[in-house]
């Protein structure tokens, strides 16, 4: 389980909103401000029931190379995130103005190549938490990469964007670099960016839903599964209550497997005693 978040975006931190406020008008607007056009890329998430990814290839076919090629994480088909690149005229941005899908992903302006974006958004695939563990950075999902961007600082914010002169949201919010976009050069082996306290603490308040989700999700699979004995608001009443327990007053935004395996344990043993 990875950390993710309900994205909760509020003016004052750089982001931009207009009464309209469709991807593809967003992407005008920000253009048009430029002297030279930029180029346009999009993150395609590898887990969004919308498969963004699939209707990439099927309503543009363009520029596109998955984030994990390269890493150790090649083979992961399932889960790969993708990095495409898009012009104004792509049939793919109709697919995203008129989708429902609010995970598919995000999209960034850049002066940069491909190769080099790619570069940058693949070094974000691991980040360091404060205490120094390496985690899985959701970068393709956009309530949590939106989340951290708005509660980083500029410096930090500047980091993560790199060569992206604007990120733009799935409901059109933008996000426009604090500075000057980064130079083009070698990009570091991940993971290189830590997470600042502050943030951590913020984000872990706005990841709690989703961590009850995801949890509830991950015990739903196993075989038997304690879950299914009880209506669903009872049983995240119990994820819940068990997932407090684990975090014993500190800040919870994952779970490895062993601790998903805990709380199975503890509800199947909660069932067999409620079943006597």
């Amino acid at each position: 389980m990875r950390l993710s978040a309900r994205n909760v975006l509020s003016a004052g931190t750089g982001y931009v909103m207009s009464e309209t406020s469709d991807f593809r008008t967003q992407l005008k607007i920000i253009g048009e401000r430029h002297d030279s056009e930029r180029s346009i890329f999009l993150v395609l998430s590898g887990t969004s029931d919308a498969a963004p990814v699939h209707h990439f290839y099927k309503a543009d076919g363009m520029t596109a190379r998955p984030l994990f090629l390269g890493t150790q994480y090649a083979s992961w088909q399932e889960v790969m995130p993708f990095l495409a690149q898009v012009n104004n005229t792509s049939a793919f941005l109709d697919w995203i103005d008129e989708t429902d899908s609010i995970d598919w992903g995000w999209g960034l302006v850049s002066d940069a190549s491909f190769d080099e974006v790619f570069c940058h958004i693949r070094s974000l695939t691991k980040i360091f938490l404060p205490e120094g563990q390496e985690v899985f950075f959701r970068y393709w999902a956009p309530r949590f990469w939106g989340a951290i961007l708005e509660n980083v600082d500029e410096i930090c914010r500047a980091q993560l964007m790199g060569p992206a002169g604007a990120v733009v949201m799935p409901d059109g919010r933008r996000l426009q670099h604090p500075g000057t976009p980064a130079v083009a050069k070698p990009v570091p082996e991940f993971p290189w960016f830590s997470l600042p306290e502050a943030t951590l603490t913020k984000i872990a308040s706005l990841c709690w839903d989703q961590l009850v989700d995801n949890t509830i999700s991950v015990l739903g699979e196993k075989k038997p599964s304690a879950l299914s004995r009880y209506p669903s608001p009872i049983a995240r009443q119990k994820v819940e209550r068990q997932l407090r327990r684990l975090a014993a007053g500190e800040v919870l935004t994952e779970l490895s497997p062993e601790q998903v395996q805990t709380i199975h344990q503890a509800l199947m043993h909660e069932a067999l005693q409620g079943a006597h």
